[in-house]
């Protein structure tokens, strides 16, 4: 309804009589590519003028507006305002135009006539350049500012990585400022932005299309900013929806236009360049958000200079724009507004500088006016149609280049996530103060739940699904990059998924091509040894890889060679041949790996021998290669002349092996038995014999002569059944003497003893008589010899005691040698080289066998066993020592046996020849003894039966030294407890070494090892017997409904018969009565001739009886009957008792001195002093022995000492009308 040139209509009013007249001219668009936009704005143009005609602005004057149109184009504009500024009445200012390329022309043409231009649609923020556009300014915010609120939803999405893209010229505005705020951004450290791309695409093409979505898709652009018109964006989305680029996965932001209206998806689909359709291009722009400038309000906020309401304005527009042009007007609320606000806008700033600065009209048009006019528009600030108006000069923000003229206003933005035809929501409007979030923002058309919260006003993100700004994982064979997306792995690198940078790929794989997700192993007979290879080479000749992934070819083996290139394996040489080296490159190279015999080619493998054409299996001791001289192995030895008859070495140290014929330390002999002539062992040489060596043996064998005699006095002392120190000093020197030969006899046991303790059995050899240990060699090298000489030992020693017997005739009586007391030192002699000589008896018997199949000895493994001529004398010798050894322990049973018989009887010279097997004991245990002697000869035994299997021997040594000191554990019978704690220690203590030593055993053969199997099976099974046995003795007693104990014990539980209590009480009446009769002085006669083992048993017995019969002066011990309740003891009796026991404590002292004094000169007693019950019963050798003490060793009454006396007051005194009078009389 535009003609051209004509003027906004309105009624005058009365009040503005004799006005002059202001013209402005408005010029915008009534057609071209933004459409009709004049013909919309027309009603509120003219509600404007009406509203300032009858408002109290500009008194004087009256404001006309003429319209022009521009077609939205530059010439347009161009002619446009010149034809307005040159037809009809003078113009004062222009509003114009809608279009930035229009405005740029129209400021130009106007310069001339030095006017103010307001635009109220352009957006180009080039026209803010002031030196370009001295004199522009705008209602409708510029384009730049029109980004910062997708700048900002960005940021509050925490959008890090984005793409932008530009369109026609004047959208680069737009994209630089967002540019700009991201440069501001990294320049200050507060915020990580990347520019994935940067795309400029004009008006568009399909190869622009193209070639946009592809590099946007390759780096992985899922966030991106379009500052694109409509007809170069949504050919674009077709491009992206081609390529899969969907939503939420794919998000798209469209900043500063406006035409993005309803609609729009129909409109393009299946134009040119949009092959795609209405629902696909609805697809792909689901959740695209627009920001553009903001439409007419409707709100009940007041316009700040027509001071009318918003709402009231909204309204009335809507009613007249639809009646306009006869009910054929068009109604535009995003453009329209702001020609309202621009015509109120000149006449706020007309009326201050006309009416209140007083200026003349005639002063406009010239540039001192267009000066002050620009100046007042920028300090406008007020509340308008299109939001809050307020324009800046460069002031804030700062902007690069400076925004001078710009308007801070009203920004929507608007989503598409409504249907076709009504795409677009309005889900935000932004101002400088704040942002007001009006509904939700959703990302996806299929899944609602991708969506963020927003309609309350503000968005809560702690709900919210985001989209994300990168892939979640790139695909293997690619890695993720902030700059570029997911990046494929070049050729020698690899990735897999999760991975965040590709990896070179490792030795013997490579990767050829790009984008792998992993390496290729090299194939066989190819191998690269460089990280990240692209490809494997062959392997060369000589070499061959028969693995996949190899890092290095190997040289082709032994008896094979590799002629070619690239082989798997190596081809083997024809048989019989070898090549003799690695790494062999062709056939020529194998040779003979056998031995030539008579032309043939003889192959001899494994562990065998080639000998005179044949393949003979390797014996032990020798290292075989299949050659015809292999080597001995350490400890064994074979003459040169006869490398194949091998020999075993004992010591193994001996024998170096290498070569046949090697000794070490200078030995020599079959195999390195002896020292050279003259020479001896020491340690590890032989050495050159000294002088001293035969003076040694002479002055040993002068010591023996002197130390015999000796002997028979020293073993001869006085004996009690007390134990003495004398005593304990002397079994624990042979109890030591025994330890050490033990120790020397396990040294027999053919292991290979690391040098420490090969040097510690060669020490112990002293003690077990060893020829080699002491040096015999430098009196005599034969070793029959020095074994007759040592088996003649005992024989001489022996023979000289009894002529010194006989020598003995010519000294004074009290050093006559006794016949009883000389058979008991022979006894004892006997006794101490039981276990040596034993071993020594046994020695020819020792004999392991050879590799060879020869016997030899231990000790000497030059002599043969049953071979050597030295052996049969030797081994006659040893049958005489073994009989001699025989006879004693025959002549040893018989007088344990016959022992408490003669002790019951009296027998004095019985018990004085047998007082060596005797005296050491308790008189309950006086057999131990002679059940103590075999002890050495079951050690040798252990080495004779199993020569050839040391870990037999082993066992069998332990089973001895275990069964003796289970024995000695469960009889404790050494008179000195002491002895028995040492002799315990000392067997506990051999058999931890014996489990220790069994560390350095050989290895098993297989028949010995399932032998042992069984063994242990079987001791399990006996474990198991002797459980179910337990079990059953013990249900035995629960029948016998007597299992607490009492008067019907179980003698299953109790091991043996029970004695009768009923029996006992009787007999203890009768010692009551003979005690009674004896008075304390001769009861204690008796205590103090009591062992420590019957004073400690006596001492318990009271304490229990006193417990049982509750009589408090019985008890000794701080302990009574566990079932009993303790008796309550007064002060007096607990008095008495210490008193009592502090005169125990010293007669004790006392006592042990006193038997240790030698009898009176009277000698011995009288056998009517002995008590009959002592004579008549034996009880197991005890009372024997009591016997035998009374006899000869108790010493009168008179001798007790003033302890005696005083106990015998203080009894009195407790005892009282006791017969305590009566004594006995003791010669």
């Amino acid at each position: 309804f535009y003609n051209n040139g004509c003027e906004v209509g309105m009624n005058n009013n009365p009040n503005r009589s004799s006005a002059d007249d202001l013209h402005i001219a408005v010029i915008g668009p009534y057609s071209g590519n933004i459409g009709d936009i004049m013909t919309s704005a027309e009603p509120l143009l003219a509600i404007a003028a009406q509203e300032i005609e009858d408002s109290d602005i500009l008194p004087g004057y009256r404001i006309h507006a003429h319209l022009a149109d521009s077609g939205c184009s530059e010439a347009g504009g161009t002619s446009a305002a010149i034809a307005s500024l040159i037809r009809g009445p003078q113009k004062h200012a222009i509003l114009g135009d809608c279009c930035s390329q229009s405005c740029a022309a129209i400021n130009d043409a106007m310069q001339l006539f030095n006017i103010l231009q307001i635009s109220p649609g352009c957006d180009s923020p080039s026209l803010s350049d002031r030196e370009r556009f001295p004199y522009f300014t705008r209602m409708s915010p510029s384009d730049r500012y029109k980004v910062i609120a997708i700048y900002e939803v960005m940021k509050m999405l925490n959008v890090q990585r984005v793409s932008t893209i530009s369109g026609p010229i004047y959208t680069e505005g737009a994209k630089s400022f967002f540019h700009e705020l991201i440069k501001r951004d990294l320049e200050n450290g507060t915020y990580p932005w990347t520019i994935l791309s940067d795309a400029s695409i004009g008006f568009g093409s399909m190869e622009d299309y193209v070639m946009v979505a592809d590099t946007l898709k390759k780096r992985d652009s899922r966030i991106n900013l379009m500052a694109l018109p409509e007809f170069v964006g949504v050919p674009l989305l077709c491009q992206f929806y081609l390529r899969d680029m969907l939503p939420p996965d794919y998000v798209w932001f469209v900043a500063a236009f406006d035409n993005w209206i309803p609609n729009i998806t129909a409109s393009f689909a299946g134009t040119q360049g949009c092959p795609c359709t209405a629902d696909e291009l609805h697809t792909v722009s689901y959740g695209l958000i627009v920001s553009g400038r903001g439409p007419i309000q409707t709100t009940s906020d007041v316009h700040g200079l027509s001071g009318r309401r918003l709402s009231d304005l909204s309204e009335q527009y809507n009613r007249e724009c639809q009646s306009f042009g006869g009910g054929q007007g068009s109604c535009n609320a995003l453009w329209s507004g702001y020609f309202y606000d621009g015509l109120w806008h000149f006449a706020s700033i007309l009326h201050t500088y006309l009416v209140e600065q007083n200026h003349s009209i005639a002063d406009l048009g010239t540039p001192s006016s267009r000066l002050a006019l620009y100046e007042l528009s920028l300090r406008q600030d007020y509340m308008g149609l299109t939001g809050p108006v307020r324009q800046f000069n460069s002031i804030e923000p700062t902007t690069t280049p400076p925004s001078f003229g710009d308007r801070d206003g009203l920004m929507l933005l608007r989503q598409m996530s409504g249907p076709i035809g009504n795409e677009f929501v309005e889900v935000a409007r932004r101002t400088s103060a704040a942002t007001t979030w009006l509904a939700d923002l959703r990302w996806s058309p299929l899944d609602s739940t991708k969506m963020i919260p927003c309609s309350g006003g503000t968005c809560d993100l702690e709900s919210a699904w985001i989209p994300r700004d990168r892939i979640e994982q790139c695909p293997a064979g690619s890695v993720f990059s902030v700059e570029l997306g997911c990046v494929a792995c070049t050729p020698g690198k690899y990735a897999d998924t999760n991975m965040t940078e590709c990896s070179s790929c490792g030795i013997g794989t490579f990767a050829n091509e790009t984008g792998q997700g992993g390496c290729t192993p090299c194939s066989p007979g190819s191998f690269n040894n460089a990280l990240g290879a692209e490809s494997c080479e062959l392997c060369g000749q000589g070499f061959f890889a028969n693995t996949s992934g190899a890092s290095l070819c190997r040289k082709c083996d032994f008896d094979t060679y590799a002629s070619e290139k690239g082989l798997m394996s190596c081809f083997a040489c024809p048989a019989g041949t070898t090549t003799g080296f690695t790494g062999a490159v062709d056939v020529e190279a194998c040779q003979c790996k056998g031995e030539l015999w008579d032309g043939a080619c003889v192959v001899c493998t494994g562990d065998t021998r080639f000998e005179d054409g044949q393949c003979i299996s390797c014996s032990r001791g020798l290292i075989c290669d299949g050659g015809k001289e292999p080597m001995l192995a350490e400890g064994f030895w074979a003459a040169a002349d006869n490398r194949f008859s091998v020999y075993q070495c004992v010591p193994y140290e001996y024998c170096p092996g290498g070569l046949p014929g090697q000794c070490n330390g200078g030995r020599i002999g079959t195999p390195c038995a002896d020292c050279p002539p003259g020479q001896s062992w020491q340690t590890d040489v032989c050495a050159e014999c000294t002088p001293f060596s035969v003076v040694g043996w002479l002055v040993a064998g002068l010591a023996a002569a002197l130390g015999i005699p000796a002997a028979y006095y020293f073993m001869n002392t006085k004996q009690t059944s007390k134990a003495t120190t004398m005593l304990a000093t002397s079994c624990g020197v042979g109890m030591t003497i025994n330890m050490l030969q033990s120790i020397g006899i396990i040294g027999f046991i053919p292991f290979s003893w690391p040098p420490a303790l090969q040097g510690l059995f060669n020490l112990m050899g002293i003690f077990t008589l060893d020829l080699q240990a002491v040096g015999f060699d430098c009196v005599s090298s034969n070793p029959v010899l020095g074994y007759v000489s040592i088996t003649s030992a005992l024989p001489a020693a022996l023979t000289w005691l009894l002529v010194f017997s006989f020598l003995s005739r010519i000294l004074p009586n009290k050093f006559r040698v006794e016949a009883s007391k000389m058979l008991s030192t022979m006894g004892q002699f006997f006794q101490v080289s039981f276990t040596i000589y034993s071993k020594i008896a046994l020695s020819p018997m020792m004999c392991y066998t050879h590799p060879n199949g020869k016997s030899g000895l231990l000790e000497n493994n030059g002599i043969f066993c049953f071979e050597s001529p030295e052996h049969t004398r030797m081994f006659i010798a040893g049958l005489c020592t073994i009989a001699l050894l025989a006879s004693f322990y025959s002549t040893a049973l018989w007088a344990t046996i016959r022992a408490p018989k003669y002790a019951a009887a009296g027998n004095a010279s019985f018990m004085a020849a047998t007082r060596f097997l005797l005296f050491r004991f308790r008189t309950d245990s006086w057999w131990f003894g002679t059940f103590m002697l075999p002890r050495g000869l079951c050690l040798s035994m252990s080495i004779v039966l199993a020569a050839d299997n040391p870990y037999i021997q082993m066992i069998l040594i332990i089973s001895v030294i275990l069964t003796y000191m289970l024995v000695q554990l469960i009889t404790w019978p050494w008179k000195l407890p002491a002895l028995n704690a040492f002799d315990a220690i000392v067997s506990s203590a051999m058999l931890m070494m014996m489990a220790i030593l069994g560390a350095f055993a050989p290895e098993l053969d297989d028949a010995l090892k399932e032998q042992l199997t069984d063994f242990v099976i079987g001791i399990v099974m006996f474990l198991n017997c002797v459980v179910v046995i337990m079990l059953c003795v013990a249900a035995f007693g629960l029948v016998r409904l007597n299992t607490m104990g009492g008067s019907n014990e179980n003698w299953l539980l109790a091991l043996g018969a029970i004695p009768a209590p009923r029996l006992l009480s009787q007999k203890l009446l009768i010692l009551a009565n003979k005690l009674k009769d004896l008075e304390q002085e001769g009861t204690a006669q008796i205590m103090t001739n009591l062992s420590v083992y019957d004073l400690r048993m006596t001492k318990l017995i009271l304490t229990a009886i006193g417990s049982e019969a509750g009589e408090p002066l019985l008890r000794i011990t701080k302990t009574a009957h566990p079932l009993k309740p303790p008796y309550v003891v007064d002060e007096e009796t607990k008095a008495a008792e210490e008193s009592d026991e502090a005169d125990e404590d010293s007669a004790e002292g006392d006592d042990a001195h006193a038997a240790e004094e030698e009898p009176s000169a009277d000698g011995a007693a009288s056998d009517a002093a002995v008590p009959k019950e002592a004579q008549s019963e034996f009880g197991a050798a005890h009372g024997a022995a009591i016997a035998q003490e009374f006899r000869q060793e108790a010493p009168p009454v008179e001798a007790s000492s003033a302890v005696a006396v005083k106990k015998e007051a203080s009894m009195r005194e407790t005892f009282s009308g006791s017969s305590w009078e009566r004594r006995v009389e003791w010669v």
